[in-house]
């Protein structure tokens, strides 16, 4: 199977693998896609022949991904965590029968590998990759993230975030509160600031250098996905009808903060988020599978192309920026070369 060029929009590259596209990564030298997909498979995508391989990953869904300097790790339902070079050999990292891995992440430098199982985070050390289960939190983890720089891992779970710096076995961890389920977690680029998703359609957003938090309400849905800038001054929120970005530099006050609010989508919500890496753009995905490229300068915001799925699951740059890759909940991939 490869990707085939749009017929109409130059760049873009299309195709259907025919099940749910749970995640999409691309490696760091920029020359594959990688997507994990409901079935188990592991689709490799090399960007410049559209050339598709594909591994068993997993038994059951492959239910995660994160790119790393040594290949793509993944985590799945049927509760294996492995890693996965470009060219597809596999190696498994380490295995919890019975249980499922939702939550993987990686630092930058792929110094710090982290899987969620259960209540538990599973670190895999930076030499031999041997894995080590940490003390169990109060509740299964609802979401799992390393700080860009490798200092720091956090965990939500019912209750708040346990922040572990350094991320390292010997580390008791120190758990900010935030009352609900805590769902989806996110660090700045600086590490500096940390916000999480929450069951009950807010956003929680920590100041790490203060350990001060403040809430953000008001979204009709539950928020699916969140992303700082480049800058890390603005926050970018899914879980409405447009594309919105929260002001949360240390001089804006918590009680004066307003949402910058643009592109309005009438016929569905903002599900996925892709800030680009070097420009001031941000992509979102919407249900109804179209998705947006939206400029904060010019507070607006363009359909690029749709996909025939009712969602975009998943987007993510290339680490120059160059290519976007994503997917959608019944099998329908692309990457586009905005070079064209």
């Amino acid at each position: 199977m490869s990707f085939a060029p749009d017929a109409e929009l130059p760049g873009l590259q299309r195709t259907d693998f025919g099940a749910y596209v749970a995640a999409c990564a691309v490696s760091p030298d920029g020359s594959v896609a990688a997507f994990a997909l409901g079935d188990g498979r592991l689709a490799l995508a090399a960007v410049a022949t559209g050339e598709t391989a594909f591994v068993a990953a997993h038994s059951g869904a492959t239910a995660c991904l994160a790119a790393t300097p040594l290949g793509f790790m993944t985590g799945g339902d049927d509760g294996r965590v492995a890693l996965i070079d470009v060219s597809g050999r596999t190696r498994e990292l380490a295995a919890f029968p019975g249980q499922w891995i939702e939550h993987v992440a990686a630092s930058r430098d792929g110094r710090v590998l982290a899987a969620a199982c259960g209540k538990q985070v599973v670190l895999f050390a930076p030499d031999t990759l041997a894995p080590t289960q940490l003390s169990p939190l109060p509740s299964a983890i609802g979401g799992l993230a390393v700080s860009p720089d490798g200092r720091t891992l956090a965990a939500t779970h019912y209750g708040g975030v346990t922040v572990y710096a350094p991320p390292r076995p010997d580390c008791p961890g120190n758990t900010f509160d935030g009352p609900g389920s805590n769902l989806v977690v996110v660090f700045s680029r600086d590490g500096a600031k940390m916000a999480c998703a929450t069951q009950d359609k807010s956003v929680r957003v920590y100041d790490l250098d203060r350990a001060a938090g403040y809430l953000l309400e008001g979204y009709p849905a539950k928020v699916r996905c969140l992303e700082f800038s480049l800058e890390g001054d603005l926050l970018w929120t899914g879980g409405e009808q447009a594309f919105v970005a929260w002001p949360v530099d240390a001089a804006a006050s918590p009680a004066d903060r307003e949402a910058t609010v643009f592109g309005a989508f009438e016929h569905g919500l903002l599900g996925s988020l892709a800030v680009h890496p070097a420009l001031p753009l941000v992509a979102g995905g919407f249900d109804g599978g179209v998705v947006f490229l939206g400029s904060p300068e010019r507070k607006a915001a363009a359909p690029l192309f749709a996909i025939s799925n009712r969602r975009v699951t998943c987007l993510a740059w290339s680490p120059d920026g160059r290519r976007l890759v994503g997917g959608g909940d019944d099998g329908a991939a692309f990457y586009m070369d905005m070079a064209g």
